[in-house]
């Protein structure tokens, strides 16, 4: 199950790199033909539709997921609940779209508006048997799916900005990835769905709590811009997102493919009664091992990280990196557990939680903003996020009879390491620290340099105490396992060379 695991996470992470280089490319061949008001329109009716969207999602395909052995039936109503969904969200996305468009004062975002309500429905149109993907832990197809209908739209997008300049190639770009994808759903799945809803009873209690998980997240998550933006200004909310994303790359790069996958291997769990407590001691360790030091190293390295990526006019954000950084880590412990207790179909305890983490974090937001600036939505941030990590980890761990001392055996060497990493690079006078010089290429060599030394202290830390603990099983004889079979491999090729 554990290479499972990771094969599909590494399908999932393939796919993300492929979307963002597509996007990355679309983007440096775009703002050659489109003028900037043409990408601002477009982002102004996608955040309209896609707040919408997630405020209606379901989470149909997972209680389907969730099912041992779904009939007809089942699918079928899953797929009629989907095409109702998609129709209502069509409606309010139509219905809004003239009053979108006057309270901007954007006469073209109506019409715009209206073409995304049109996509929505085309989406709802997709084959619910592609569930079965996820299902069976097939995520090479997930990939295929995702991705070349990606591919065609950045085609399409592109060859009508060459024709058009005008917004108008990005919409066609949008629609034309949805269409593919549809046709694909049909092409890839042989399952052919009918339209009922007679087995709607059986999805929609788990649905509604997944769409209340849903509400709740958004809340949450949305809060800090919300407050920001009222205490202080645009740019200081756009600073504070900023800081935020590049804090939370390990957890969007690693944990968040690693959830995708992780909900289908504990629904098979559950399928076959299998106990899922190694599962969940074996991804809480791994990830951890990857996720502290990526997370702790970029704290250490904030300062010349932003002023190679971003420049001297974002420097607020180093101090919301250094700090957001750390605490990211420890989504892995919340992320397991809620991919558990979603499978095992426990949604009102996510809720529960998730409402405990929104009553704190909103009145941290309020007070600690108000009187400390950014730094202080970094901090109410860093609490609320240690509490409710923590205390969804020792809820679950306590249903699933784990003990502290059975996670505090699987996570001190990845601690003392992480804690041998940052001495070192504080001996070095490397750590939370600012970029000496201010040329390009020297605090590009300045941050390789860190990171480099950083991850080297960490691993060799790493290793020292694996070796010193007896060379237990885990994820250090897997990792050196597969390091000595690619030696081996490469030994071949170069004899056959």
């Amino acid at each position: 199950m554990t290479r499972r695991i990771a094969n599909g996470m590494g399908w999932v992470i393939a796919w993300r790199v492929a979307t963002r280089n597509l996007g990355l490319v679309s983007t440096l061949v775009l703002v050659r033909l489109l003028d900037p008001s043409d990408f601002g329109l477009i982002a102004l009716a996608t955040a309209f539709a896609n707040t919408v969207d997630a405020l209606s999602a379901l989470g149909v395909p997972d209680a389907l997921l969730r099912m041992p052995s779904p009939d007809r039936d089942t699918y079928d109503s899953a797929f009629g609940i989907g095409v109702v969904r998609g129709l209502v969200t069509a409606l309010i996305i139509a219905g809004g779209a003239w009053p979108a468009a006057a309270f901007f004062n954007e006469p073209r975002l109506a019409i715009v508006l209206l073409m995304l309500a049109l996509g929505t429905m085309i989406t709802a149109l997709e084959n619910i048997g592609v569930v079965d993907f996820r299902r069976h832990m097939t995520f090479q197809k997930e990939f295929h799916l995702q991705v070349v209908g990606r591919i065609i739209g950045v085609g399409v997008t592109i060859a009508s900005a060459w024709i058009w300049h005008s917004y108008w190639a990005l919409v066609a770009g949008i629609m034309i990835t949805r269409i593919v994808r549809l046709v694909q759903s049909y092409i890839m799945s042989p399952y052919r769905p009918g339209f009922t809803l007679r087995a709607w009873r059986s999805l929609i209690g788990f649905s509604i709590w997944s769409w209340a998980v849903t509400l709740a997240l958004q809340i949450r998550d949305r809060a800090d811009n919300f407050v920001i933006g009222q205490q202080m200004t645009t740019a200081d909310v756009a600073s504070f997102s900023v800081g935020q994303e590049i804090g939370a790359l390990p957890i969007t790069e690693i944990v968040e493919p690693l959830n995708r996958t992780l909900f289908s291997a504990f629904v098979l769990l559950n399928h076959d009664d299998k106990d899922p407590r190694s599962l969940f001691l074996n991804v809480i360790e791994a990830a951890l091992m990857v996720v502290m030091p990526a997370g702790v190293g970029i704290s250490l390295v904030a300062d010349p990280v932003v002023h190679l990526m971003l420049g001297e006019r974002w420097i607020s954000v180093i101090p919301i990196v250094q700090i957001l950084a750390i605490v990211g880590t420890l989504s892995v412990f919340g992320t397991v557990a809620a991919s558990f207790n979603t499978a095992a179909g426990r949604l009102r305890t996510n809720f529960s939680l998730l409402a405990v983490s929104v009553a704190l974090r909103v009145p941290l937001l309020v007070v600690l903003v108000h009187t400390h600036g950014l730094v202080g939505g970094a901090i109410a941030l860093c609490i609320s996020t240690a509490v409710d990590q923590l205390l969804i980890l020792a809820l679950t761990a306590h249903g699933l009879r784990i003990t502290a001392g059975a996670l505090l055996v699987r996570l001190w060497r990845t601690s003392l390491a992480c804690g041998a990493m940052v001495l070192a690079l504080a001996w070095a006078g490397w750590a939370w620290t600012p970029t000496p010089s201010p040329g390009s290429l020297d605090m590009a060599a300045d941050m390789v340099e860190r990171s480099a030394s950083g991850a080297a202290v960490y691993v060799l830390s790493l290793l020292v105490l694996w070796f010193a603990s007896g060379r237990p099983a885990g994820v250090e004889r897997t990792a050196l396992t597969a390091v000595g079979h690619g030696i081996r491999r490469i030994g071949r090729l170069v004899r056959l060379v």
